[in-house]
């Protein structure tokens, strides 16, 4: 018999008649039913339910766990982010915190975090496909899903998707952002925040509009050929030019170059200092302006020494023009209307004392093998051309060139970039984090064509910026606005005769008040109400260090006496916090009883002696600033109103919250109002 008889026999036993037909399928839908059952029945959420049982059947605590235990799928639905989160149906223990000596997964609770597990879930910190019930379909890369379980290490990310303002508990997070900001990346690519802002970049590079008058041909093509050479802490990139790119780019530069309003000023010049008066008065002056709070100088053993605020001056010698560099000291901006340098008000001996210092700190060997053929109009041409093609006027100032628009990729949603659109290098993991850390590291290891530079930064670094890069999601910038947490500080700039003082000498790259400033000093806002007058005065003459455990130091300005007065009045005026009136505090209530009271608490109850000094004689705290003269600088209410709650006045302060009693804090005020710097033992003299 033919296999197409047999196979028609066979089909009319099934379903050559209706109740045959009924019966077979009856048959399959019973089988069909037995194997989802059977599936469902030995699935893994299942399998890991079934273990976590036995696991805590034999514990102490067994019967309330077995209580709270919720067996079946369990779903979480967040709808204003669409998200659907079925993770706790196998991490069941997320909640049991008496589980927290058990390492295996998934029974291990979480740990302790500002958020509701049973709101969040875990789909918007961990990401992952959260309607997933498999351990392959919720956890790694599918052919459906490109959105894997983000790695351990870039788990800050998460946070950033709602979070703009520094958080503590995200250091990889903030310094990731930090660095957008400081090494320019937001001068090529646009990054738009959750809250609707760009990332705005704090570096300012300097303007190249007047570079002639600064430094010579030379040193543009060493710097541009390799600025870590000159500077280790440089921010600048390599980009691998070419000895012609870079010697046509500096001929360009220096032929673009025009006089600044320095250059046309009259300034007065003491001879240089000889001898010994150079080798000794310029450090010394150096040292007690406290430059190096903002400037930093390698020493003999190679460390940098200083802050990093403003350029690092190492080889200063080998770059600077010595007449710029004399103008520059009496008016920066002069040079560059833009610059935080503030004006000083040197005399013309600091200038020289200053200039010859500076001058000296240099590398013979820096420009020792560069030696450019004149420049040419070709030349000259060809530079240009790479300063457009290249960008560099996205950070520069230069005369002829137009900043570029769109010039580099948009970074808003770069943490939801697709997989499909992303090309690899052989040998690189295929996920998102490794090629945004792989772009970072070298860029043109994509492709030799890639105009990105390369940049000097740490595996630590380039950790931090795939960090906040990874929080820029197509979430991220659909959040609700309910959703999204900042806060808002309009632009603030201090007005009249004493705000344009405040300009002059940049009060604010230091500083911050109401918001906007920098963050190396303390914050000004509330400056008013803080200080007392006669200390703010003396201060402002001849500043001297709170904590004499740091080594940046307000610089002395060289201000008159009317200057002093005019900005001391404005700040007691302008920056006062609500609520510290004379009604405050009962100034009458400081009595000499109350100031027993508060100095047992100090030194006994609070030990407040652990970490600040009241006495120098006996005290040995430096973790805080000394107490020793508190009396003289602050005033009685901001003490009283600090002691109750110290991160209301400044936010993220070290200073814990003892939670004192209301009469603790007028005790301990009252202590330590009498703390008078002319006291023996306590404070200056």
């Amino acid at each position: 018999m033919s296999l197409g008889n047999q196979f028609g026999r066979v089909a009319r036993f099934f379903v050559g008649t209706a109740p045959r037909r009924f019966a077979s399928v009856s048959v399959v839908l019973a089988v069909v039913s037995s194997i989802a059952l059977t599936q469902d029945l030995f699935s893994q959420w299942r399998h890991y339910q079934r273990l976590y049982v036995q696991m805590i059947r034999n514990r102490p605590d067994a019967a309330r766990l077995k209580h709270r235990f919720r067996s079946g799928i369990n779903q979480i639905w967040i709808p204003e982010q669409h998200v659907v989160d079925r993770c706790s149906t196998c991490h069941v223990a997320l909640q049991e915190l008496s589980l927290s000596d058990v390492r295996k997964e998934p029974f291990r609770p979480h740990p302790p975090m500002p958020h509701s597990l049973t709101e969040f879930g875990c789909v918007v910190c961990h990401h992952g496909q959260g309607a997933a019930t498999t351990v392959q379909e919720a956890h790694y890369s599918t052919k459906a899903w490109e959105q894997p379980i983000l790695p351990a290490r870039y788990t800050e990310s998460s946070c950033g998707q709602c979070h703009m303002d520094v958080l503590r508990g995200t250091p990889r997070l903030n310094q990731g952002r930090l660095l957008l900001a400081r090494y320019g990346c937001a001068h090529c690519h646009a990054i738009t925040q959750p809250d609707g802002t760009l990332v705005v970049p704090v570096d300012e590079p300097p303007s190249l509009e007047h570079v002639a008058e600064k430094t010579t041909r030379e040193w543009i093509f060493a710097w541009i050929k390799n600025p870590q050479a000159y500077a280790a802490s440089a921010t600048m990139p390599n980009y691998r030019f070419s000895d012609q790119e870079a010697a046509d780019i500096a001929s360009f530069l220096v032929a673009q170059s025009t006089a600044s309003e320095n250059s046309t000023k009259e300034f007065k010049n003491a001879a240089p200092p000889s001898g010994n008066e150079a080798s000794q008065a310029g450090p010394s002056l150096y040292g007690t302006l406290f430059c190096s709070s903002c400037h930093a100088i390698q020493n003999a053993a190679g460390n940098l020494v200083g802050g990093d605020l403003a350029p690092e001056l190492t080889r200063v010698g080998n770059k600077v023009n010595p007449d710029w560099l004399r103008r520059w000291l009496q008016a920066p901006q002069g040079y560059d209307p833009k610059t935080r340098m503030p004006r000083y008000r040197f005399d013309e001996k600091q200038v020289a004392l200053l200039s010859s210092f500076l001058l000296s700190k240099k590398d013979d060997d820096f420009l020792a093998n560069v030696h450019l053929p004149d420049s040419d109009a070709p030349g000259i041409a060809r530079g240009k051309k790479l300063v457009a093609d290249y960008g560099c006027t996205a950070c520069h100032r230069v005369n002829g060139v137009n900043p570029p628009e769109s010039f580099a990729p948009d970074l808003s949603r770069i943490g939801s970039k697709p997989l499909f659109q992303v090309g690899f290098i052989r040998g690189m993991p295929e996920t998102l984090p490794d090629y945004i850390a792989g772009k970072i590291h070298d860029p043109r290891a994509f492709g030799p064509a890639l105009k990105m530079p390369t940049f000097s930064l740490t595996d630590v670094q380039v950790e931090s910026l795939t960090t906040a890069l990874l929080a820029q999601t197509d979430r991220a910038v659909t959040m609700p606005p309910e959703l999204v947490r900042t806060t808002p500080h309009a632009k603030y700039h201090p007005g009249g005769d004493a705000g344009r003082l405040m300009e002059d000498l940049r009060c604010q790259s230091c500083h911050a008040i109401n918001g906007n400033g920098g963050d190396m000093a303390p914050d000004l806002t509330f400056e008013g109400s803080a200080v007392q007058r006669k200390w703010l005065l003396d201060f402002m003459k001849n500043p001297n260090t709170l904590r004499p455990m740091l080594i940046r130091r307000m610089p002395k300005f060289n201000l008159s006496d009317a200057e002093i007065e005019s900005l001391s009045d404005y700040m007691l005026s302008a920056y006062q916090a609500s609520g510290f009136d004379s009604q405050a505090l009962e100034v009458s209530a400081l009595n000499a009883d109350a100031a027993a009271r508060g100095k047992e608490l100090f030194y006994t109850k609070y030990a407040c002696q652990s970490c600040h000094t009241a006495d120098y004689k006996k005290d040995k705290g430096y973790v805080g600033p000394p107490l020793a003269g508190v009396g003289d600088r602050l005033t009685p209410v901001w003490i009283y109103k600090w002691l109750q709650n110290p991160n209301s006045l400044t936010p993220g302060t070290l200073m814990p919250n003892p939670n004192l009693s209301d009469g603790e804090a007028r005790d301990l005020t009252a202590f330590l109002v009498t703390l008078k710097a002319h006291q023996t033992g306590g404070g200056t003299k």
